[in-house]
Order: C-alpha cells, then sequence, then structure tokens
C-alpha cells in the first residue's frame, strides 16, 4: 500500500490540472471532462508509479554500474534505461545546485562544486529560470524530475486540444491528435531533458497566437508572452530556434488570413508579446550568449565548421564519411516509419544512424503518419454539392504539411544540406545539424493527421486513397524490418522486433477499415456531416474513446517503456566512501574520482567539490589548463589520471576516489577502502584562494605548457600579464615576491569572494 507522501506528487499534479481546467474555462476556452478523463488515462501508465507509488523517474540503475554503488544491486539487469545516463550525470546534479541556491536565499548564478567552478546561471540546461521547474520546487529534486515531466505531457495535451478546436476541428479528432504529439517520440524519448519543455510549451504559444488574432484581449497577449518566455527558458537553444520558427512562420499565415483592417493591430500585439517574454527571459538568455562562445561546444563546433569548410577529397570523405549515401540518408527517415527497426539500446543492441532516443524521436504513430499522406493528397469534392467545389484546407494546414516535409529532408541530412547549413549564420551552430527537427515533424504530423481525421469525419475525405497507402505503409514497414536484419549479436532482439512490427500492421489496419466508414457518433452536437448516422452520448463517446485508443495504445507501446521507474532506494544514497569524503573534506578543497570512480558531477548531489566536470558546455580554459591529466580532453565528461602530477595540488584535490584494489603511489596515501571504493588522500592540497610565494609571467602559447615546469605552485605562480606597463617597451617582471596585500578587507567563501573598497560598497565575485 501506497504511504501517504507517495501520493503527494500525483495529487499536486491533479491539483495543477484542475486549477489550469478551472483558469481555461474562466479565461480562455472550456476543455470537456471527457478530454481530462482520456488524458488522464493516457499519463497513468507512465506516470502512476513515480506520482503515486514513490518510486524515481530517473534511470537510478546507471550508479549500480559505477563505484562506489557497485553493490547495490544483485539479481538481474539494473533498473532504469541507462542509455538516458545524462539524466543522472548532468541534468539532476544541475537542477540541484540550482534548488540549493534557492533555498540558500540566493540567485543561481555559479556552480563551485564542478571544475574550478562553472556558470550555472549561464549553462541553459541548468533550467534556473525555468518555469516548469518551479512548479516542482515543492518537492525534491528527484520527485521534482517526475512532477515537471508530468506537467510537460499534460501542457502539449491540453494546449494542442485546445489550438485545434480553435482552427474549427471538431472534439474526437482534436483529441486523437493531441494525444498523437503528446505520446510521440520526442517528448517522450527527451522527457527528462530540458529540450522536451520545447515540446511541451510550443502548443501553447500557437494557441496565444491563435487567440490573439481572434480575440485580442490583454489576456490573450500575456498568455504569448508568458508561453514565449517559458519557451525561451527551456534551456536549449536548437529546439527553442525551431519551435521559434514555425510559430513564426504560423503567426505571418495567420496574418495573412485576417482582414486588412485587424492586421496591424494583430501584429502589434504579436511584437508586443514578443518583446515581453524576451524581456521576461532575459536574464538566463544574456548570460548564456556571453558564455556559451567560451565553452567545449563552441569549439568543438568551430572546429567542425572548418573541417567541412576544407576542400578537395578530404572534404568529400569527411562528407561521405559522417553523413553517407542517399542509402544512409534513407535509413535516418527509418525510424518515421519503425522506429525499432534498428533494434532498441533500451533492450539491447543499436545499429541505425545515432541511438533510440535520437533516432526514434521522429515516430509520430502509424495512424499519424497515414493520417499525414492522406492530407497530402488533392482534396475530394463536398458530398451534395456535385464536383466543382473542392473541401477547403482547414488553417495552416498547407504550412503543417510543408513543415513535416522540410522536417523529414533535414532529417535525412544530406550531405550537400550539411554544406548549405555550414554557409549559413545560425543554422551552422547546431552540433547534430538539427536532428532535434523531430519536434518540428511529431506536431506537423499530429496536426495534419488531425486535418485528415476531421475531413472524414465531415464526410470529405477520399476513400478510395485510403487503402491504397495504407498498403504502401505496410510494405514501409515490413521492408525497415527485413532489409536490416539484426547482426548476429543481437539476435536477443527479434521479440521486441517482431511485436513492433506486427503492431504497426495491426494499427495501420485498424486506421484504414477505420476511415474507409462512413462516420457516425461523433460527439460534437449540430456539427455532424449531413447524411451522417445519428447515434447517442453514449455511443458518441465510446467513438472517442475508441479513436483515443487506436491512436494512444500504439505509442504507449512503443515509447512508454523508455521511462521506467527506479527505486528510490538507489536515488543517491549514503554509500560508506562519500560519507568517508564528506566527513573529511572541508569547503576549500576538492575531490576527484579516477576512471569510472564517482563520475564527473555525481559528488556534487552530495555537496562535494569535484575538479572534474561532465558538461558540453564547461569553460574550454579549464579543459586547456588540464588537458594533461585529463585523457578525455574534448568530451564532455572529465577522465582524469595521473593524480601524481603536481597539477592535482593546484586545483586543491586533497582526496582521490578509485575502483577497489586500485594501488596508487606516493605522494598520494590509502585513508580507505570499501568493497565499493577506496579512498586516498593527498597531501599538500592547496586551498581554492591562496597568496603563492613568488609569481613568473607565463610566455608559453596554453597554460598547460606553463604549468608544465611547476613542481610546487605554492612557490610559485604562473599568470598570464600583469598589470599594464609604464612604457610600451617596459621589460616583464621575472619570477620574484608578490608585494604586500591588504588583505583585512577580503572576505571569502569557497564559492566567492567579498572585497570592500573603502571608497564604495561591498562588491562580490564569484
Amino acid at each position: 500500500m501506497a504511504r501517504l507522501a507517495d501520493l503527494l506528487p500525483g495529487l499536486y499534479v491533479a491539483l495543477l490540472a484542475a486549477l489550469l481546467a478551472a483558469a481555461l474555462g474562466r479565461w480562455f476556452d472550456a476543455v470537456p471532462g471527457r478530454c481530462w478523463a482520456i488524458w488522464g488515462a493516457a499519463l497513468a501508465p507512465i506516470f502512476a508509479p513515480v506520482l503515486l507509488a514513490g518510486r524515481v523517474l530517473l534511470p537510478l540503475g546507471y550508479l549500480t554500474q559505477v563505484p562506489p554503488f557497485t553493490g547495490l544491486w544483485s539479481g538481474g539487469p539494473p533498473p532504469g534505461n541507462l542509455i538516458q545516463s545524462d539524466l543522472v550525470l548532468l541534468i539532476l546534479p544541475w537542477l540541484v545546485r540550482v534548488r540549493a541556491a534557492f533555498a540558500a536565499g540566493a540567485w543561481p548564478l555559479w556552480n563551485h562544486l564542478s571544475g574550478a567552478g562553472e556558470p550555472l546561471l549561464a549553462n541553459p540546461q541548468s533550467q534556473a529560470l525555468q518555469p516548469l521547474a518551479w512548479l516542482a520546487l515543492p518537492f525534491p529534486a528527484a520527485t521534482a524530475v517526475a512532477v515537471t515531466a508530468a506537467l510537460k505531457v499534460l501542457l502539449a495535451f491540453v494546449f494542442t486540444y485546445l489550438l485545434l478546436r480553435r482552427q474549427g476541428l471538431s472534439l474526437a479528432p482534436s483529441v486523437w491528435s493531441s494525444l498523437a504529439y503528446g505520446l510521440a517520440g520526442f517528448l517522450q524519448l527527451w522527457l527528462g531533458w530540458p529540450l522536451s519543455g520545447s515540446a511541451a510549451l510550443l502548443p501553447a504559444l500557437l494557441y496565444g497566437i491563435v487567440m490573439v488574432a481572434e480575440r485580442g484581449r490583454r489576456r490573450d497577449s500575456l498568455l504569448t508572452a508568458g508561453a514565449a518566455a517559458a519557451l525561451a527558458t527551456v534551456g536549449h537553444p536548437e529546439t527553442e530556434l525551431h519551435a521559434g520558427a514555425l510559430a513564426v512562420a504560423f503567426a505571418l499565415s495567420r496574418l495573412a488570413a485576417l482582414p486588412a483592417g485587424r492586421r496591424r493591430r494583430a501584429l502589434g500585439q504579436w511584437l508586443a508579446a514578443a518583446v515581453l517574454g524576451g524581456a521576461l527571459a532575459a536574464p538566463a538568455l544574456l548570460p548564456a550568449a556571453a558564455f556559451i562562445p567560451q565553452t567545449l561546444r563552441a569549439s568543438l563546433l568551430a572546429a567542425r565548421q572548418a573541417e567541412i569548410r576544407g576542400h578537395g577529397p578530404e572534404r568529400a570523405a569527411l562528407l561521405e564519411r559522417r553523413f553517407g549515401s542517399r542509402a544512409g540518408a534513407l535509413s535516418r527517415l527509418l525510424p518515421v516509419v519503425a522506429p525499432n527497426a534498428f533494434g532498441n539500446n533500451r533492450f539491447g543492441a543499436y545499429w541505425g544512424a545515432g541511438n533510440t532516443v535520437e533516432d526514434a524521436s521522429a515516430f509520430t504513430g502509424t495512424a499519424a503518419l497515414l493520417g499525414l499522406l492522406l492530407a497530402c493528397l488533392p482534396l475530394a469534392r463536398r458530398p451534395g454539392h456535385g464536383s466543382s467545389i473542392p473541401a477547403g484546407r482547414f488553417p495552416q494546414e498547407r504550412l503543417m504539411i510543408a513543415t513535416a516535409l522540410i522536417a523529414a529532408v533535414v532529417l535525412a541530412c544530406p550531405p550537400a544540406l550539411v554544406t548549405a547549413f555550414n554557409a549559413l549564420p545560425v543554422l551552422r551552430d547546431s552540433l547534430y545539424f538539427h536532428s532535434r527537427i523531430t519536434l518540428l515533424l511529431n506536431f506537423a504530423m499530429a496536426y495534419a493527421a488531425a486535418c485528415t481525421w476531421e475531413r472524414w469525419r465531415r464526410g470529405e475525405l477520399q476513400r478510395s486513397a485510403v487503402l491504397p497507402l495504407a498498403a504502401l505503409l505496410a510494405a514501409a514497414a515490413l521492408w525497415a524490418y527485413q532489409a536490416h536484419p539484426a547482426p548476429a549479436h543481437a539476435w536477443p532482439l527479434l521479440p521486441v522486433r517482431l511485436a513492433s512490427l506486427g503492431l504497426h500492421l495491426a494499427v495501420l489496419g485498424a486506421a484504414a477499415v477505420w476511415l474507409m466508414q462512413a462516420p457516425r457518433g461523433l460527439g460534437d452536437a449540430g456539427t455532424d456531416p449531413p447524411g451522417a448516422a445519428r447515434t447517442g452520448p453514449a455511443a458518441g463517446l465510446a467513438f472517442v474513446w475508441g479513436g483515443a485508443l487506436l491512436v494512444a495504445g500504439e505509442l504507449l507501446a512503443i515509447h512508454a517503456p523508455a521511462n521506467p521507474p527506479s527505486p528510490a532506494a538507489l536515488c543517491f544514497p549514503a554509500v560508506p566512501p562519500v560519507e568517508f569524503v564528506r566527513r573529511r573534506l572541508d569547503p576549500w578543497h576538492r575531490m576527484a574520482g579516477l576512471g569510472p570512480a564517482l563520475r564527473p558531477n555525481l559528488a556534487t548531489v552530495y555537496g562535494l567539490a569535484d575538479a572534474r566536470s561532465a558538461n558540453p558546455l564547461k569553460p574550454v580554459a579549464y579543459l586547456e589548463a588540464t588537458s594533461r591529466i585529463n585523457r578525455f580532453p574534448t568530451r564532455p565528461a572529465d577522465g582524469f589520471v595521473d593524480p601524481e602530477d603536481p597539477l592535482y595540488g593546484l586545483l586543491g584535490v586533497s582526496y582521490v576516489m578509485t575502483a577497489p584494489r586500485l594501488p596508487l603511489g606516493a605522494p598520494l596515501r590509502l585513508v580507505f577502502r570499501s568493497p565499493g571504493a577506496w579512498v586516498y588522500e593527498r597531501p599538500g592540497a592547496l586551498p581554492r584562494l591562496f597568496l603563492p610565494a613568488a609569481a613568473t609571467v607565463c610566455r608559453e602559447p596554453s597554460w598547460a605548457a606553463c604549468t608544465a615546469g611547476i613542481a610546487d605552485f605554492a612557490a610559485v605562480a604562473a599568470v598570464r600579464d600583469g598589470p599594464p606597463r609604464a612604457a610600451a617597451g617596459a621589460p616583464r617582471a621575472a619570477a620574484g615576491p608578490l608585494p604586500a596585500s591588504d588583505i583585512g578587507r577580503l572576505g571569502a567563501t569557497p564559492d566567492g569572494v567579498s572585497i570592500r573598497d573603502p571608497e564604495g560598497p561591498a562588491r562580490r565575485s564569484r
């Protein structure tokens, strides 16, 4: 039986849903109770264990694979989806530091526990100012992850439905499409990452744009501004760019459809909402814009751009090696039809272009894909009006079809497109060549499918095209699975692949048969097509639930296993090696792990300062300075080696954790051993703030070269430049004693320094 405390997250999400329903009914568009019931039923398989049963929506089994946690799990595969290790190594540690700053009454500006210190607010993925993360603040960080994730999916459901209703679609197609989008691959497979917030907030932004165009009240502009600000603080610039580009195109399309007399007012309100949203998001956007060019990500991006800008056969070979032939481009599109065609990292091997999370995020469901293909066909004639009056397109339907086609081309990523991206500002600043555009593919496909389902509801669908297109999709699914067989080591995945193929074919057959039937009992009084059979309320309700089951059932079966819950007992437990270091390590010094021991960032969850970092936005200057002791200087996660190096002393590393039975030499001394890990003490580590006896000017091109010959950093420090010289030709100072300093006005803590100027107020620097 669940404890009351275990029920609180679920009750809290239900309360927020009730408040949202009341606010929408009071100020915007009411949502029928049957829709909330359907969405609740769709959320239950994913979130009931983590919102009502005390489990955790994190891949905590990953911890059991690294010292000192290896003894925490035995007897079976570790729990959770281990391919989601970033959620444990990156996202949760940053979330913990943000929450710790707020709890201390401070702004989350600086993470002093990682590396030599890193910006926190300027790291977009810390989500420091993200409203969805703030809503989960009443709960511990591990529980908050599930609360935020549930709110993301719920927002995607609700605002996709509201948007489609405002676009003229009836209840049933709107709720089916909301399920297709909210349960699609992008949101579900990236659920724990910040970028899934872009998928959650995009429908809210588009709904706000529509409300401004149709009604134009102050509350509509505020909704649009709030959605824009929340989207801008999601923490993933690339998907924010994609969502913003679609929002701009959507607004321009709406603007063109407005009467001439209303265009200026709508445009003015949209621009005002955009300015207000940008102003609200500026405290997060401006620090990130200043910091990102100084990071590892920026250096890797610059190096790759230089490679692509090369000439001759080397460049051609690079493009061929990275992006392959036309067959390779086609294989990147296969997960749109068959997400498990290349296996599944969740259950074993994967032999596709990337991994399951990246590639299968394009899957929006077989029923939605059939709906998109039908929407691309010329429209049928209106029944009862002869053959001269074609059925009309729904608002922005053509835009969404075009968006889906563009997203498919970008996802295929042919070499010519790579070259074009590399030549264009902003577009070239993507490490993955905009593969995250699957967000727009999901949304556009769900939108176009809703238009098809509404057209069928009105009796305007070309039924003669349903079976040929269904047969085409069936053939594509069969080819995807049969033409890309599993390698010998991946044969255990055969049942998963066969089950997926059978599910796709079953859903495709059911959807085709459904669309071939005459519409009846659709649940929207007064909107049924002429001649449609009418049924009672019970049959209409069953019709809506039946379509929801068809759409949601397949997506839940395919995507829900990607987010399995983990036991709360595995959530960063107090293991003896970590507790030993916590008792012994003072705030002025750091620790470090060697090899797999206590991977970078994990120590920060316990409040321990780790000289290593796991962060694609780590300062590149620190990477360069520590390159000689870092096995992976171009990877997000550091891999420190050679603990005898004097550089550890400069970094303040007084304790080193290793895997068990790993001997280290002097000057390290073994002070703790356990089956999980060994801990060594490193004497002579310098505190974070110290005054060396002397300083010398560095004349080498890199910091690594400057520090290579220094054996005692307490005796001499290397500095890049001193104070401005009095004369242009003045010689540089040689090593010598530092001048006397007045430190009486200096107050220091491990995360910052306060200096009081006798001529002015106290100032604090981090």
